[in-house]
């Protein structure tokens, strides 16, 4: 076995581009000249397999003489890794008092609410801060090295993966990561140092930075490491983090995390930014392990686990904790219903999937599916094979998920039904038919979920029961985030279900 740190904040060198038009290098002159002088003489046309820019990269690193690095600023949100923010280290302390942050917008919008020292190309800048470290959560300060620019998560633009499934497809290939490239920033006014020195903007907006690495606060505390099992003959490729403060002379639980088909990958860093089913466990005092694939093979990881005991981490065998969205839900219910009288796991939370539960009786469960997911509500509503089927007592909740989607009243899940009444759409596509009725907020209904998950999960224990099944009431469940398009209810689903301290903290107080 072997492990490999992961970097940490970014910063080292700085990858810089320009935008815009200014004075013409000698050889991009040269360039349109002859572009230029090939094209026909009877038209204004010219056109040039030349990729050169007006203003080269040289020049960018030139003129912002003071920047030591430009590294974007990302956070793992229920839907998925997002850039929330643009951290700039200059080499020496910025004086917070010389900075303006603007008004906000993006593009023209930004330019008529009032721009500020910074503009981030397709990006709204919600704030602007001095600060000693290069974190989107670091205290503001009267000067510092950094400056942390704060952008919208709103943003379309504001996502880091690109999901197979938004294009009609799911696995094969993984998701796409979009590079930090795509976060361009330029300093637009002069700003002063602590000491008095001008730092030099450019108010002709052609000048901006590119980021040149990604930090997450919460992914870049995992540690990457590989797994050859003698005993199954698969290789797996794993992150891995230690408990908040943790003591190698006591024990902690562990949760192994297994994901869903849409990030079929070898990288099994992408399983900590594809959403909360990893990361939302990562504080804490317990020990967090994902391994890169949909379906791991569920032997291979209790291989792992208990080659990671061996090497001296102190892991609570009695407190194994197993989780899965989709496939990697069914992959652990396939385990269980294989080995029934298995005293490996401590407890499950199944997520997104179904499969034989019949069998799993011994096991405490939490169970989370979407009515409107045919497959994982049939699956577990069914009486042969569903939760009803393992016949034991259990606690079950329907939960109601709808709220104000887009604030303005428009309700999550809601839809207009042209066909029954014999309206026109006037959009032609349902997303244009949301009803309007909703007044509850996304914090009220989160507020809502965690009461409702809570008031179960103390009706289990007190029943001396081991089973809560939740599912989400059907036409109430729509995306946590408006920004992202191509989703559906069954993986909309683990945006809520990782997204409830109450569910995870009845899951991990399970021992043997």
């Amino acid at each position: 076995m072997q492990f490999a740190g992961l970097s940490a904040l970014g910063g080292v060198g700085l990858a810089l581009s320009a935008c815009g038009q200014t004075t013409a290098s000698t050889s991009s002159k040269q360039s349109q000249d002859a572009a230029s002088s090939s094209a026909d003489p009877g038209s204004a046309l010219a056109v040039s397999d030349s990729v050169a820019i007006a203003v080269e990269d040289s020049d960018v690193a030139s003129f912002y003489e003071h920047v030591k690095s430009v590294t974007a600023l990302a956070t793992t949100l229920p839907a998925g890794e997002k850039i929330v923010g643009v951290a700039i280290e200059y080499d020496g302390d910025v004086a917070a008092s010389s900075i303006d942050a603007g008004n906000g917008g993006v593009g023209q919008q930004a330019a008529e609410k009032g721009l500020g020292t910074y503009q981030v190309l397709g990006r709204s800048i919600t704030g602007v801060t001095v600060a000693a470290t290069a974190s989107i959560d670091a205290e503001a300060a009267d000067s510092g090295p950094y400056v942390i620019v704060a952008l919208d998560p709103d943003d379309a633009g504001s996502q880091t993966l690109m999901f197979q499934m938004t294009r009609g497809y799911v696995g094969s290939n993984g998701p796409v990561g979009l590079d930090s490239g795509t976060v361009r920033i330029c300093q637009r006014a002069n700003i002063a140092s602590a000491s008095g020195t001008t730092f030099a903007g450019d108010p002709t907006a052609s000048r901006f930075m590119v980021a040149s690495s990604v930090a997450n606060a919460v992914a870049d505390q995992f540690v990457y490491g590989t797994f050859d099992d003698e005993e199954t003959g698969y290789h797996a490729a794993f992150e891995f983090k230690e408990p908040e403060n943790y003591d190698s002379s006591k024990s902690y639980p562990l949760v192994l995390f297994l994901p869903d088909a849409g990030v079929t990958t070898t990288d099994p860093h992408v399983n900590l930014r594809q959403g909360l089913g990893a990361v939302a466990w990562a504080v804490g005092e317990q020990f967090v392990l994902t391994v890169a694939g949909t379906c791991a093979d569920v032997p291979t990881c209790l291989d792992l686990i208990d080659s990671l005991v061996d090497k001296g981490y102190g892991i609570d065998t009695d407190r194994l904790i197993g989780t899965g969205e989709s496939a990697g839900c069914m992959a652990l219910i396939t385990y269980a219903a294989d080995h029934p009288d298995d005293d490996r796991f401590a407890a499950l939370m199944l997520v997104a999937g179904q499969g034989n539960m019949t069998p799993i009786a011994k096991t405490p469960l939490a169970i989370f599916v979407s009515e409107d997911d045919e497959s994982s509500y049939g699956g577990m509503s069914d009486a042969a094979s569903g939760v009803a089927s393992i016949g034991v007592g259990y606690e079950e909740v329907q939960l109601d998920c709808s709220y104000d989607y887009d604030g303005e009243g428009h309700t999550s899940g809601k839809w207009v039904d042209y066909a029954a009444t014999g309206q026109k759409n006037p959009s032609g596509n349902q997303e244009g038919a949301k009803l309007q009725n909703s007044t509850r907020t996304m914090d009220d209904l989160m507020a809502d979920l965690s009461s409702a998950v809570s008031a179960a999960c103390e009706k289990a224990d007190s029943a001396g029961e081991h089973i809560v099944y939740f599912h989400v009431k059907e036409s109430t469940l729509d995306g946590t985030d408006s920004t992202v398009m191509g989703g559906n209810t069954h993986n909309f689903t683990w945006q809520y279900a990782y997204n409830i301290p109450e569910l995870r903290d009845w899951v991990i107080a399970q021992t043997l």
